[in-house]
């Protein structure tokens, strides 16, 4: 009887374990560049380590393990040498904080063949740039409200025919659609994270804490942004492999 139970509980395990492991396969599908920021800005998954500039110092309050935390008046992570080219995207960071100005950077890169972007907009809702810098993204402000102060999964996943931005924060996910066309461009030079520097030294930087940043080549559904916001990301190796541990998250 006790050989029958422990065979039964190590079948079940094994099958939690390959469950587990087509899960982590099916999360990191995509993923171009992922940055845990774990006291270091490396960049596990496509090599395009960054660097800490001004103001922004390491802590060990992040959402997963550690994270950056940035001053909102001289501090960012900047990341030099990441290139892509595409229509199809999805930009993703967890925040804890606030914007100073309108148009705060969360995830940018300017200054390359084409401006891309994920932050506030005036009214404190999740938008993004594309289009060679078109209003019809940057000005569309029916995104979700990002909230003040809260530890909040902001996403944006662009394709041919349409954006989607999400906020996932308090255990809710919020989501909005802009049903417009979107063209193939390129992602080259740096990317920031916590500020957007087209403006100027002196606007557009965060106050708080981020982590978590990741790009995949694809547009993530919103089964899947759940599950990325809810059940983490599978720790990657330097080499590119996925192991079986899953990174823990704290409760907040």
């Amino acid at each position: 009887m006790e050989r029958i139970i422990f065979i039964f509980t190590v079948l079940i395990f094994v099958i939690g374990l390959t469950l587990g492991i087509a899960n982590a396969v099916d999360i990191t599908s995509g993923l171009v560049g992922y940055w845990p920021l774990d006291g270091n800005a490396k960049d596990t998954i496509g090599g395009k380590d960054g660097k800490l500039q001004g103001g922004a110092k390491w802590t060990k309050n992040g959402y997963i393990k550690d994270a950056v935390e940035i001053d909102g008046s001289t501090g960012f992570v900047e990341v030099s040498g990441f290139k892509l080219s595409t229509d199809t995207i999805t930009i993703v960071a967890w925040i804890l904080g606030w914007r100073q100005s309108a148009w705060t950077g969360i995830v940018a890169s300017r200054g390359g063949t084409n401006d891309t972007w994920m932050g506030f907009t005036d009214q404190d809702t999740l938008s993004y740039v594309w289009n060679n810098d078109s209003d019809q993204t940057w000005g569309w402000r029916k995104g979700p409200k990002l909230p003040k102060d809260l530890w909040a999964m902001a996403a944006v996943a662009i394709e041919p025919k349409k954006a989607t931005a999400y906020i996932y924060s308090d255990g809710k996910l919020n989501f909005e659609a802009n049903a417009i066309a979107h063209i193939k461009q390129t992602i080259d030079g740096r990317l920031t994270f916590g500020w957007d520097s087209c403006c100027g030294d002196n606007v557009r930087h965060f106050l708080g804490i981020i982590d978590e940043v990741m790009i995949y080549n694809r547009a993530m559904n919103n089964d899947e942004i759940l599950k990325l916001a809810q059940s983490g990301l599978a720790v990657v190796a330097p080499a590119g492999k996925l192991t079986t541990t899953w990174a823990k998250i704290k409760t907040h």
